[in-house]
């Protein structure tokens, strides 16, 4: 057995779990309390991967007070009732126990805040299968995902050198090559084959299985 990388960072949202369920339903919580129209699925599907603030300002250009208000709205909901509407991928629980029996380190580095990541690792008995959970407080204030992939890295007392990013979206893809790490995208969350190699994805695959064997040879 060959490690080719000891410590890969994974996204969340689209990635680890299937949470569109819950983000899509407490989406269209919050335009209600807006008295505004429900977006479709298909249009809720681009806040899954860039941070809550950014969505609302570029799809919808929403001033900061429109913002708070949507964005406390929309927790309003997903904190009680959505962040149970989700669930792991198929094959994810056997990668993270594959990785961890190989002492690979293993950390979310997601713009999700951290709390919800938390709760729904622990709901699903995944949260002790990593070594740090990184994402986002409640106030955005480290949003960046190259700042979030790089206070992963920190955490973790990992070197560049040796760590890869797992992500669905070009977000992930961007955010490790600012921090200088290569990034697998996946395919079988919400971004799509045109969008991994419009911004270069070092690696594709379709399916958790597909992320062992790039991690581990032999």
């Amino acid at each position: 057995m060959k490690l080719n990388f000891g410590t890969v960072l994974f996204d969340f949202d689209g990635t680890l779990f299937d949470s569109s369920e819950g983000i899509f339903k407490s989406l269209k919580y919050a335009f209600r309390a807006d008295n505004k129209p429900e977006p479709t699925d298909e249009e809720l599907r681009r806040f899954i991967g860039p941070p809550i603030y950014d969505s609302f300002k570029s799809f919808y250009s929403y001033d900061d007070e429109k913002i708070d208000f949507m964005v406390e709205k929309y927790r309003e909901r997903y904190r009680e009732k959505g962040l149970w509407e989700s669930r792991a991928y198929d094959g994810i629980p056997e990668l993270l126990k594959k990785l961890r029996d190989c002492g690979v380190k293993t950390a979310t580095a997601s713009s999700k805040p951290e709390q919800f990541i938390i709760s729904i690792l622990k709901k699903n008995n995944l949260y002790d299968y990593f070594d740090y959970v990184g994402g986002v407080t409640f106030d955005e204030i480290r949003s960046d995902k190259t700042q979030i992939i790089e206070n992963a890295l920190k955490k973790l007392g990992s070197s560049k050198n040796d760590a890869v990013m797992v992500g669905d979206r070009k977000f992930d893809i961007d955010g490790a090559k600012g921090a200088g790490i290569p990034c697998i995208a996946v395919l079988y969350g919400f971004g799509s084959l045109e969008e991994f190699r419009e911004h270069k994805a070092d690696y594709i695959v379709s399916t958790p299985a597909e992320i062992e064997k790039l991690i581990i040879s032999g």
